[in-house]
């Protein structure tokens, strides 16, 4: 971005001084006649070689999906406000939050005014997900442009919020896991082989709850190469054959049968399936275009597989709710809930009543998980805990008698 100093005089004929920041002299021109003023004079304003040469990591930083959630509302919030498209832009490449994103944003002005459609610039650019394109492209046809990247935005958030909930759920098991493994390590390498100098000073012979305690300490010490090595190639396989197309789809078919977060995958994945899918239909998409679009929302591929059988069948003619069902993979009630939709003439409604619901069953599950799931981790710790205690303690006695 370039700093540039202007002389300009607003509509009230009342003169203005300032710096305005654009990729150009001309845009920087249009920036300050899209508020109002006409410009008598504008300049670039010189800047010393430190800043010039100022490094700045966020222009390499790939956009996050928020960046480009907040900059789609930013820019929908002002087209309803009564702002042009180019105009929108320009503001919204000043509020970007990362120097990457507000880059994507300038080419995709520069697209624009060299005669593509606003959905056709957005579409070279990854970081825009493909319903957000087809919204966008609705929105041009139909001269909706706001409401409909509104709706953008709200599938956005629902997206994000599920994900966020379902890494939110699993952050605490995982973290009273990891301190698990971390006390076990530490009572095998620290504690228990002094409690058996300790304990061997003694001169008796140990209870036999303590000497399998020490047995399986000196194994570990012993074998903890080879059990390095089994993990680290477990894990190096599993991770190869997780990137796999065969091995991510039996993953997640079978991660859906999981209990528990099994439940919660398929409540997730039913939600953002139903309200994706309404979205589309209110913005004017086909059934068969918005099943292709939201089989690429979907982060299960087993679920997302199943979207795809799913528009093959009804190209074929098949009827959509009984196209959509499976086994173990969405809810059972979506099959019901789209026959519904399908005899109301309605099924749009009918699917957001559908993801409503869903997303009410899926916080409720959570709690219900971390109830469950807390207390037992907190007895499997003490039990890992209270184990290496009370063998101390019971040698402790058998010596002193």
């Amino acid at each position: 971005m370039i700093e540039f100093s202007y002389k300009a005089r607003d509509a009230a004929g009342v003169s203005r001084i300032g710096t305005v920041q654009a990729s150009s002299r001309s845009i920087a021109a249009s920036q300050l006649r899209s508020r109002g003023m006409i410009v008598l004079g504008i300049d670039a304003v010189r800047q010393d070689s430190a800043t010039r040469f100022q490094f700045d990591i966020g222009q390499w930083l790939k956009p996050r999906s928020i960046d480009v959630e907040l900059s789609l509302q930013q820019l929908a919030m002002m087209l309803r406000g009564g702002m042009t498209l180019l105009s929108a832009l320009k503001m919204t490449i000043e509020q970007s939050s990362r120097k990457s994103l507000a880059n994507i944003w300038k080419m995709v002005v520069d697209d624009i005014q060299s005669g593509e459609s606003f959905s056709a610039a957005i579409k070279k650019h990854p970081c825009f997900p493909e319903f957000v394109v087809q919204l966008v492209h609705v929105g041009e046809r139909t001269g909706e442009l706001p409401p409909v990247m509104e709706r953008a935005v709200r599938t956005m958030r629902s997206r994000r919020k599920g994900v966020q909930e379902i890494t939110s759920a699993l952050i605490y098991p995982l973290m009273v896991i990891l301190i698990a493994i971390g006390v076990t390590v530490y009572m095998v390498v620290y504690l228990i082989p002094r409690l058996e100098v300790y304990l061997q000073s003694l001169g008796k012979s140990m209870p036999a709850m303590t000497q399998n305690l020490i047995n399986a300490s000196i194994w570990l010490r012993d074998s903890y190469a080879i059990i390095i090595i089994i993990i680290s190639a477990i894990s190096v396989f599993s991770l190869l054959a997780y990137r796999s197309n065969g091995g991510r789809l039996w993953v997640d078919r079978y991660a859906l049968r999981v209990p528990l977060i099994g439940r919660l995958f398929r409540l997730c994945e039913t939600s953002t399936f139903a309200r994706s899918l309404s979205i589309m239909l209110g913005s004017g998409i086909t059934l068969i275009d918005g099943l292709g679009t939201v089989e690429k929302l979907l982060y299960n591929r087993f679920t997302a597989r199943t979207v795809n059988i799913a528009r093959d069948r009804i190209i074929q003619g098949g009827n959509f709710s009984d196209a959509i069902d499976s086994s173990h993979g969405f809810s059972p009630m979506l099959k019901k809930m789209v026959a519904v939709g399908q005899q109301s003439g309605d099924l749009r409604g009918v699917l957001q009543e559908v993801a409503d619901f869903h997303e009410d069953q899926f916080r409720a599950s959570i709690r219900r998980m971390n109830a469950i799931v807390t207390p037992a981790l907190t007895i499997g710790v003490g039990a890992i805990v209270g184990y290496v205690y009370i063998a101390f303690f019971v040698a402790l006695l058998a010596a002193g008698s």
